[in-house]
C-alpha cells in the first residue's frame, strides 16, 4: 500500500491532496489518537519500528517519507 494511500485512509483525505508538504496542522483530524494509528499502519505496512524520536517528530507527509527511507524502506 502507498504511502498516500495510508494517510489517505487514516485522515480521509483525497488521495490527490497527500503531498510531501502536507502537515499536522493543515489536518484538523491529525490528532495524538489518528498519529498512533499512523505510526501502527506504517509500521505495519513496511515491516519497521519507528523509535520514540522518530514518532515525535513525525509531522508531514514528507516526514513520514524520509523516516521510512531512512529505514531502507522502498517508496
Amino acid at each position: 500500500m502507498s504511502l498516500e494511500k495510508i494517510f489517505s485512509e487514516i485522515f480521509v483525505l483525497p488521495e490527490s491532496t497527500v503531498v510531501d508538504s502536507l502537515k499536522l496542522s493543515d489536518i484538523p483530524t491529525w490528532d495524538s489518537l489518528a498519529h498512533m494509528i499512523l505510526i501502527l499502519r506504517l509500521e505495519e505496512s513496511y515491516h519497521v519500528q519507528f523509535s520514540g524520536d522518530e514518532i515525535a517528530d513525525m509531522k508531514s507527509v514528507g516526514d513520514a517519507r524520509s523516516t521510512l527511507l531512512a529505514h531502507g524502506v522502498s517508496i
